[in-house]
């Protein structure tokens, strides 16, 4: 018995990795914008403790809404969500449908862009503020999801563009080719014993 290896399914359990990977960096993006604890402040000038995010400032009494100071961190963080949103969608679509598997570049573009909007978003905010706070930690490891991501998405989108000259249709080799293979090898053990 001849066993032959399946690229598409290590292909499709790569995609399938990729698509949680994005799908959870979305939801640590999601809950670092809307949760206010980027910085920590214990040394206030009131001496209670206080901490804030991109919206509010809060200490242990009340939060107030104070969004003013990182506007262009807030828009630049909102768009790197709808391109990582954009992105997790194109990797399931692309997991469920073999149609969408032409246009898998565009997937790695989606994350790349993402990736660089993250990473100005949290440089943006850092420029007025110190990122001490569980909510800046969550933004730092979705990007850094987000990155490995990348890293899957571009071995499988580089390898499907391999294989759309020869199969334009399914994007893999077809089964002619793999029992060809199969045949090949079976002759190779026959001629060595």
């Amino acid at each position: 018995m001849t066993v032959v290896r399946n690229k598409t399914k290590y292909d499709r359990i790569l995609t399938i990795t990729a698509g949680f990977l994005c799908l959870f960096a979305l939801l640590c993006t999601f809950v670092a914008l809307c949760t206010p604890s980027w910085t920590i402040n214990e040394y206030s000038s009131d001496g209670e403790v206080q901490w804030h995010g991109l919206f509010y400032k809060c200490n242990r009494f009340k939060c107030i809404l104070n969004y003013h100071h990182y506007i262009l961190a807030i828009v630049v963080t909102i768009i790197s969500i709808i391109f990582l949103l954009f992105a997790t969608i194109s990797v399931f679509l692309i997991v469920l449908y073999n149609i969408f598997r032409r246009y898998f570049y565009l997937t790695s573009l989606f994350i790349l862009i993402n990736v660089l909007l993250h990473f100005i978003g949290v440089v943006l905010y850092t420029h007025q503020s110190t990122i001490n706070g569980i909510s800046a930690r969550l933004m730092i490891l979705s990007n850094v999801l987000a990155c490995i991501s990348l890293a899957i998405v571009s071995y499988i989108a580089g390898r499907y563009s391999i294989f759309y000259p020869k199969n334009q249709t399914d994007f893999h080799f077809t089964k002619v080719e793999n029992i060809e293979a199969i045949t090949k090898i079976e002759e190779q053990q026959i001629m060595q014993t």
